[in-house]
């Protein structure tokens, strides 16, 4: 089943400034390499892609199983907003 996957941090927890649960102020590891985290977690990676300034994220994967889903986004949980719909392929 295909996925869309919609992401949302602010300034303040964006993994370029620090990590707001650190009380080092310690830089929030980040995924530079969503593919390549899809790949480490069994999910297909479609296409994604950032808005920058807006602080917005997305991507499109494929997968049978939810879990992978929940998997693949736990680095980024609890400090981002984590919108994942499914979509129908209208090819």
């Amino acid at each position: 089943m295909l996925f869309h996957i919609s992401c949302h941090h602010t300034p303040e927890n964006c993994g370029v400034h620090r990590n707001p649960t650190a009380d080092d102020g310690a830089p929030t590891p980040t995924i530079t390499d969503w593919g390549a985290r899809c790949q480490e977690i069994g999910v297909a990676y479609v296409k994604g892609g950032i808005n920058g300034p807006q602080h917005n994220h997305f991507m499109f994967v494929e997968t049978d199983d939810m879990d992978k889903l929940r998997a693949l986004m736990q680095p980024v949980m609890g400090y981002w907003d984590i919108l994942i719909t499914p979509v129908v392929d209208l090819k």
